[in-house]
């Protein structure tokens, strides 16, 4: 039974009751659109509202004077459609070890009980540790491919067993931990120009705030990731909504490696870093030219190479650098050749000696650079 002052639903039962203040011996009618319900003689009748809805009245009748009490006003009871229901899930596709967030809503009425269905509209979800429900929210926590599937939900008013109309189904996908990917442009700068990071996540997705990264040589204290040689420097403190990141101006020091990665959700969830992407900002008028001999870009394998770092003017303290897999690797150590003065020999290239190269001097100052490739052995 409801109260007439909630919204009645078909299928919910009312309860209406004839009062009349004088004797107590009447016998009652029930007029409904003015037509009298023949059955109902009692001070109270149920109505079945999926049939029933109108204008209402009643009368009392009794065998002594008066015989008759005024006709009540009419009292107007209507019917509302069941509600429709509409669930909506956060984010979707979803990532695994990301947290998914289902809502369900029934219009604007207060006091439904939400029930969640998966795969099919009877088997309804098993709630544990990973599947919790708040109000209106069904909450998966650390995705799982398992939780891949179709959802419906819907509501109840319990007290009355009234259902609203089940929603729509809606499709979860759970893709594997999704990688950053991370564009330079321009990879190789003029002096003065400025340069553009563009992070982005693979597969359509939304949400995401960037966070913006330099490689630096494995560095104790710093940031390193999992299964790389080298430590990461951030270049903000708390990201950027932004997809993109500029550098102005990008002077010499810029010149290395960099990598980005997205979160989104709370808590937050985080992708893999990207890929490393390199660029060479360096002097516009270098006081040391770097020398490479054989005198090209592109050598074999076994052969010797040696890069020599040549003055141009009064200066001290230069190094060869070169960036390879990924990081920058400081001066001509003993796993890359022998060094003698301002030149480094490779006695017998490898295929991982490809990289970029150039001269630096403890006070920062920068040569060319040159991009050196190594392939198999020479016919």
């Amino acid at each position: 039974m409801v109260t007439t002052q909630e919204t009645l639903y078909s299928g919910d039962t009312v309860k209406l009751r004839c009062d009349i203040s004088n004797y107590r011996d009447w016998t009652y009618r029930w007029l409904i659109n003015k037509e009298r319900r023949s059955s109902q003689t009692s001070k109270t009748t149920t109505i079945s509202l999926s049939d029933q809805a109108g204008q209402y009245q009643c009368q009392g009748t009794r065998t002594r004077r008066p015989q008759n009490s005024y006709l009540s006003s009419s009292f107007h009871i209507s019917v509302t459609a069941l509600p429709e229901t509409s669930l909506t899930v956060n984010p979707n596709p979803a990532y695994k070890g990301e947290t998914v967030t289902l809502t369900c809503s029934v219009g604007s009425d207060s006091g439904w009980i939400y029930t969640w269905y998966k795969d099919n509209t009877k088997k309804v979800v098993t709630l544990s540790g990973r599947h919790t429900t708040t109000g209106a929210t069904f909450t998966i926590s650390r995705a799982a491919e398992s939780d891949q599937g179709l959802y419906w939900c819907q509501g109840e008013i319990q007290s009355r067993s009234i259902s609203s109309i089940i929603s729509d189904p809606v499709t979860i996908t759970v893709n594997d931990r999704p990688q950053a990917v991370l564009s330079v442009s321009p990879q190789w700068l003029n002096p003065g120009d400025s340069v553009t990071l563009s992070c982005g996540v693979k597969l359509t997705s939304t949400g995401w705030r960037f966070f913006w990264y330099q490689t630096v040589p494995h560095t104790a204290g710093l940031l390193s990731i999992s299964g790389r040689s080298y430590s990461v420097e951030p270049l903000s403190d708390s990201g950027t909504s932004e997809d993109s990141y500029t550098l102005i101006p990008a002077g010499p020091s810029h010149t290395g490696g960099y990598v980005c990665r997205a979160g989104r959700g709370d808590p937050v969830y985080d992708t893999f870093y990207s890929e490393p992407q390199f660029f060479w900002s360096g002097d516009p008028q270098p006081s040391v030219s770097l020398k490479i001999r054989p005198n090209r870009t592109q050598h074999f394998t076994s052969k010797s190479l040696s890069l020599s770092c040549e003055e141009k003017r009064h200066s001290t303290g230069w190094r060869l650098k070169r960036y390879r897999e990924k990081a920058v690797e400081s001066e001509c150590v003993s796993n890359w050749g022998s060094i003698a003065g301002y030149t480094c020999t490779i006695r017998s290239t490898r295929k991982k000696d490809s990289g970029v190269y150039w001269c630096e001097s403890g006070s920062g100052e920068y040569s060319n650079a040159v991009n050196i490739t190594v392939d198999g052995t020479s016919v």
